[in-house]
């Protein structure tokens, strides 16, 4: 019976300790993505005051941000204006969507 219990321990200690490795780690890093649905405007992406480039009409973007809140703001730069500025929370391993439909 000991024996018995012995190895139960050490099975469990063991499946424990591989899903503990086999948990998916971001380092603290989320993605956003972002994605110009406007008719005709090439929008520039502003992050935290930051230019990261930019979308053409119909394209997406993903960006590894840390986690935490963003200022983010597509700026149009041809064809028209872009969209307002919001605040986004990128959560650790999660991906935020934002579209910009002008």
């Amino acid at each position: 019976m000991l024996e018995r219990t012995i190895t139960i321990c050490l099975a469990v200690s063991l499946v424990s300790l591989f899903s503990s490795c086999l948990k998916k780690t971001c380092n603290g890093y989320g993605t956003l993505q972002l994605c110009n649905e406007s008719t005709n405007t090439t929008q520039r992406m502003m992050i935290d005051g930051t230019n990261y480039g930019t979308i053409d009409v119909g394209e997406c973007e993903s960006i590894s941000l840390a986690a935490g809140e963003h200022d983010v703001q597509l700026v149009g730069i041809t064809g028209g204006s872009g969209c307002s500025a919001a605040k986004v929370i990128i959560v650790e391993c999660q991906t935020e969507a934002r579209t910009c439909r002008y």
